[in-house]
Order: structure tokens, then sequence, then C-alpha cells
């Protein structure tokens, strides 16, 4: 339930939606992490009437030493009005 013209912030790591599973920290807590796909984030989105205002890719390096590309888009809901 965003405002008018509110902004959203999504920040995730591209990747298949089956691979989605728990992972294991540092620290040894597990969390389950979701893999979502770019391309059908920014069509429900837009579907939605947000439009994506920034887009950036950020490499993130794990405590393991591997490194994944951390995707975060920034989209304002978009309110049209019909002209009379």
């Amino acid at each position: 339930m965003l405002n008018d013209s509110g902004i959203l912030y999504l920040s995730f790591v591209t990747g298949n939606y089956e691979n989605s599973g728990f992972i294991s920290g540092s620290s040894g807590d597990r969390t389950y992490f979701y893999y979502h796909n770019l391309d059908y984030l920014e069509k429900e989105l837009k579907a939605n009437s947000f439009e994506t205002n920034e887009l950036l890719l950020k490499n993130y390096k794990k405590a393991d030493g591997t490194e994944e590309i951390h995707t975060i888009m920034i989209s304002k809901k978009t309110i049209y009005q019909h002209r009379a």
C-alpha cells in the first residue's frame, strides 16, 4: 500500500527462482534466499504503474571470498490522469 507517487526500493540477486533455498552465513545462521528474474520484475512493475528511475548493479563480496552481483531497483509509482 504505497502512497501516490511513492518510491519503491528493491534489492535482490538476479537468478533462477528455482535455485532459491537455504543458505548459511559465516556465523552458521541459515536464511531462505530467493533469486529473482529482472525482466519479470520490470514487466510486473510497469504493469502495476511503476516507472523504474534507477537500476544499479553492485558487486557484493561474500564471507567465503566469492562475489555476487546485487541488483538495486528504485521505482516510482505513477498516476495517470485521463485528459478530458
